[in-house]
């Protein structure tokens, strides 16, 4: 299951990366002043997870045992939104943007 779903990211970010760049038809003065730096960071980021989604492949390639399997886990685990193992660092807020807790239901 975990192998299908890896493979699913790489397969998508294979064709949707192609596709962003094809949007970028853009003259460099709209883009606005830090848009370059901005670009870079969110890249490196997007190259982070790559390799440690790469690693934690491996780690479960390389298991023999549901021990293994565990070790895995605990070393890659679920995104933990404080910015534990396996966690970018987000936080933890309610909802959607601005952290505003969805509508109640009436």
């Amino acid at each position: 299951m975990k192998k299908a779903l890896i493979s699913a990211i790489v397969i998508t970010l294979a064709f949707a990366l192609p596709a962003f760049a094809a949007e970028n038809n853009q003259p460099q003065q709209a883009r606005g002043p830090g848009f370059e730096e901005r670009k870079a960071e969110i890249l490196g980021h997007i190259d982070e997870r790559i390799a440690r989604n790469q690693q934690e492949r491996a780690c479960v390639q390389a298991a023999k045992s549901h021990e293994d399997l565990k070790a895995c886990r605990d070393k890659f685990g679920p995104p933990d939104r404080q910015g534990g193992p396996g966690g970018q660092g987000r936080p933890a807020g309610r909802g959607g943007p601005g952290g505003q807790a969805p509508p109640q239901g009436q």
